[in-house]
């Protein structure tokens, strides 16, 4: 028979889960123990503060091949400064932009006190894999503990002697995680789409995909690759950084938002949610297809993670123009810009680029059936889009692609600005519609004649 023994009453401290400080007073004997645990008071509220923000990177910790120092065997990354966050809410801080070599492993039997966590409930991190050869592998930022200096001591106590480092320094240190080869068995790496598809593994569109055939289910906490990882090597310590594809002849690719994350607060898989059984009070599940904060977070890295592979095959393509989108993405993100091909400018061919994907009839790929849009437009544009789902490229559905006005006629008169193209999700409502006293005569969509050059 249950009591009410056990129950909380109303005003009474709850102290489980609480945070213990060490009391000062006049007379108390303090030791350093005593101190020690006032600093564990101190990063324990820390934390719980970090986790109310939620994990992911705040800013900077951009990755990409060191153009100075990388080489084939011996591939160099250099990091951008920046701040993560991580899942137990500990805040991950790199100073200054930092060269990180993919094959040194720093050891802490080689002299000094090494790269140990500084946090009780990190210590120790799983070991990565740290091979040259072919492989793909995840760049995480996570934190760490090193020494500095020597303090003096009072010579009462010589034990003290051998512990007298002046300070502890709560640092940051890398790890380079090997992806198990098995997790994307069906991908084909020597194809161009290979990119692409392992990055929307990362994104776990399939997983997504599938769960849309049933909005009764709950909608999975946990989906694609890098969720995966988080029961092997990838800690809660962790924050991905990049995404490495590391091959026999070098660093074929460094894709950061591939697994790059925004700040994610803790509560955003909440949704709506309904009672799915009646029978059972408090059973509560929610919609799939409901665009929560994670949904939002991962297509804006994927807008970011288009326009950084549209630049690197760009940069790296000796002939950009006769590209077709279809060649390179299986997927596109729900909002995207496109550089065109210019006299001074290197980009893509319109025609080639969206060639095989339906459009608006009349484009046929051309400029001159391409609708216009005002470029003031544009953020409201892309973040109707962000609430939709990427875009599959194999279910040759319907592509919306406009031409911002104001580009095409700087373009158009002075060959030293950038045309560019436009695409969302075919999901949002058409914004091309000329407005009276804000859509100029000659770049309205009244009619094909008007169309300026």
């Amino acid at each position: 028979m249950s009591t009410l023994d056990n129950v909380l009453q109303l005003q009474q401290p709850l102290k489980e889960g609480g945070i213990r400080q060490v009391n000062f007073f006049n007379g108390r004997l303090l030791t350093g123990k005593d101190l020690a645990r006032e600093q564990l008071a101190h990063r324990q509220a820390d934390a719980r503060l970090g986790l109310a923000i939620g994990d992911g990177v705040a800013f900077g910790l951009e990755a990409a091949r060191d153009a100075d120092l990388d080489q084939a065997n011996a591939p160099v990354l250099r990091v951008r400064a920046g701040l993560a966050i991580n899942r137990l809410g500990q805040t991950l801080r790199l100073g200054a932009d930092t060269s990180v070599a993919l094959t040194r492993r720093y050891d802490a039997d080689d002299g000094g006190d090494g790269c140990q966590c500084v946090f009780a409930q990190c210590n120790p991190l799983a070991d990565g894999t740290y091979v040259a050869g072919a492989g793909v592998y995840v760049l995480t930022i996570a934190p760490a503990q090193s020494s500095e200096g020597r303090a003096p001591s009072n010579g009462l106590d010589p034990s003290n002697v051998r512990c007298n480092t002046d300070a502890t320094v709560d640092a940051v240190q890398f790890r380079l995680l090997a992806i198990n080869p098995l997790r994307f068995a069906d991908l084909d790496p020597s194809s161009p789409l290979f990119r692409n598809r392992l990055a929307y593994r990362c994104f776990g569109v399939e997983a997504r995909d599938a769960n849309a055939f049933d909005p009764w289910r709950v909608d999975p906490p946990n989906y694609g690759l890098i969720d995966e990882l988080r029961s092997g090597a990838l800690s809660d310590c962790d924050v991905p950084i990049a995404l490495v594809y590391w091959t026999a002849a070098g660093l074929n690719f460094v894709d950061t938002w591939a697994v790059r994350r925004a700040l994610l607060e803790p509560d955003a898989l909440s949704g709506f949610s309904f009672q799915r059984n009646p029978l059972v009070p408090g059973e509560l599940s929610s919609f799939a297809f409901v665009a929560r904060a994670r949904r939002l977070v991962e297509a804006h890295a994927m807008c970011a993670q288009f326009q950084q592979q549209l630049g690197d095959v760009l940069a790296a393509s000796g002939a950009p123009t006769v590209l077709a989108a279809h060649q390179v993405f299986r997927y596109l993100p729900p909002f995207g810009i496109v550089p065109l091909q210019s006299a001074a400018l290197r980009g893509f061919s319109e025609s080639s680029f969206f060639a095989g994907i339906a459009r608006r009839p009349g484009a046929g790929g051309t400029a001159q059936g391409t609708p216009f849009i005002d470029m003031r437009q544009l953020g409201a544009v892309q973040q109707q889009a962000l609430a939709h789902a990427p875009i599959d490229l194999e279910q040759h559905e319907y592509l919306p692609v406009w031409r911002p006005w104001q580009n095409t006629r700087a373009a158009f008169e002075t060959g030293d600005v950038q045309p560019m193209r436009v695409f969302a999700s075919p999901f949002i409502s058409d914004p091309a519609v000329a407005r009276f006293d804000v859509a100029r005569v000659d770049y309205s969509n009244f009619t094909a004649c008007c169309d300026a050059p």
